[in-house]
């Protein structure tokens, strides 16, 4: 770093949500700080990140009143906390950013001592020059950028997608969402869904974006998306949809941050699925390869270091003559009874906000339990089923068997039955043999009794059987 270290003063509403605008000022203050620069932050109201910056020596202050030392510059990223910084310090050289098109608080502080505007996209720009008369030579472009060393590569896209992500703090359970969700579940690909709108906030997505091929998103989310190497369609509930982007369209969707300008679309299943047809591993790789090269967080900042130092220099002292001023006071305060104390709003938008959060994380938690519980009767049907299942094909199986044994048997009993007539058969025809061969004999015999030689031999006849019954009782 070349001269003295600044001290800067950053002005933000809040640093609760971690919305695109309060990372960047968190990233922004870090960043600064370990380049050695004295940081300090004011806002209205913080969040858990108030411990992590304080834990960096980064001060975090809710009334400028409590900065004693004069700052060198101050960068406003809300409109409010720059002009109640400015009027505190009223001769420190003053650098607005504005990070949205239409929110109130990216109304520029339009005093004497801001000398430079920053534009974080051409629509912001737009902005600048159209509504507030801010001539374009004023406004320099510094696009937000994305801590490479945080988001790595993810491994290589697969050929067809198989998990997508909706990345926004504004996605709830609503219409849109169910869009997206059918959209998916039509081209068989799963749908998480990660930001506070859903109560499923992630204070580091770094390490959740590489599990999924495709991402809807804008902005911050969209970058931090292509830098990761998923395939990215520029989405939003809160602003409708746009393009996938592709290796010859990511140069121009980062010009206008992959915000609102490119969601000229509404959210419906059709244009959904249109997207996701557009899906390409390579052409998304060779897109992610261009933004890691010139999305970068260090030539973000570096460039918003530069624009700093050169306003110190340039501006050590901004001498507002004391007329001048009262005008524009008086021009500031119209405006603000007009509008309405603006505190007074950021205080309750930040409390409802939190308040919305803890309802949406206790109708989130109740959900998941829920989607348990559905589960683990789902496991039990499964279970069930397959248990019944099993059982029917025992059961066929058994009733197989037992008819293949009926039929066998069926077949014994017919064989023993035609073995039965052929043996009764034999029978019949053997005892009819019988009684012919009985019958033959017995004609014999008669004819026998009947001859003359049978008479004849009558006397030899009883002297063979008066010798046989001598002999014997000798």
């Amino acid at each position: 770093m070349t001269g003295p270290p600044l001290r800067i003063l950053l002005a933000m509403c809040y640093l609760v949500h971690r919305t695109g605008a309060e990372m960047f000022t968190r990233d922004l203050a870090l960043w600064l700080r370990r380049r050695g620069h004295a940081v300090t932050i004011f806002a209205t109201a913080f969040g858990d990140m108030a411990d992590e910056l304080r834990h960096a020596s980064i001060a975090c202050i809710t009334d400028v009143a409590d900065m004693a030392a004069r700052p060198d510059v101050i960068i406003g990223n809300t409109h409010h906390e720059t002009v109640r910084a400015l009027l505190h310090f009223h001769d420190v050289p003053v650098l607005t950013i504005c990070h949205d098109r239409s929110a109130e608080h990216g109304r520029p502080a339009q005093f004497s001592q801001v000398v430079r505007h920053i534009a974080v996209d051409e629509n912001c720009a737009e902005r600048l020059v159209h509504e507030f008369g801010i001539e374009r030579e004023r406004i320099e472009l510094i696009q937000n950028g994305v801590d490479l060393s945080r988001f790595v590569p993810r491994a290589p896209l697969p050929a067809a997608a198989r998990s997508a992500l909706l990345f926004s703090n504004y996605a709830s359970h609503d219409a849109q969402l169910e869009e997206v969700r059918a959209a998916c579940a039509e081209r068989g690909l799963t749908l998480d869904v990660i930001g506070s709108g859903t109560g499923n906030h992630l204070p580091d997505p770094a390490a959740a974006l590489g599990r999924y091929d495709i991402v809807f998103g804008k902005g911050r989310c969209a970058t931090e998306a292509l830098v990761t190497g998923n395939a990215v369609v520029v989405l939003d509930p809160s602003s409708g949809m746009g393009e996938m982007v592709t290796a010859g369209t990511v140069a121009h969707a980062r010009r206008w941050n992959f915000g609102r300008a490119l969601m000229t679309r509404p959210i419906t299943r059709q244009n959904v699925v249109a997207e996701l047809d557009k899906f390409d591993a390579e052409d998304a790789r060779e897109a992610a390869a261009w933004m890691r090269a010139n999305g970068g967080l260090d030539t973000t900042l570096g460039a918003l270091e530069d624009c700093a130092k050169r306003m110190r220099d340039a501006h050590p002292i901004v001498a507002v003559p004391a007329e001048q001023r009262a005008r524009e006071i008086a021009h500031y305060m119209d405006d603000w009874i007009r509008r309405g104390s603006a505190t007074t709003a950021h205080l309750g938008l930040a409390s409802l906000h939190q308040h919305i959060a803890g309802l949406q994380q206790a109708f989130n938690d109740q959900q998941r339990a829920h989607q348990a519980q559905i589960g683990t009767w789902r496991a039990e049907v499964q279970r069930q089923s397959e248990h019944a299942a099993a059982l029917a094909a025992q059961l066929q199986a058994a009733e197989a068997a037992q008819a293949a044994q009926f039929q066998s048997a069926k077949a014994a009993l017919a064989a023993a039955s035609t073995a039965h007539a052929a043996l009764g058969a034999r029978l019949a025809d053997a005892e009819r043999q019988a009684l012919d061969d009985a019958a033959g004999m017995d004609a014999r015999l008669r004819e026998v009794y009947a001859s003359r030689s049978w008479r004849i031999t009558a006397p030899l006849r009883q002297i063979s059987t008066f010798l046989r019954a001598r002999i014997h009782r000798t």
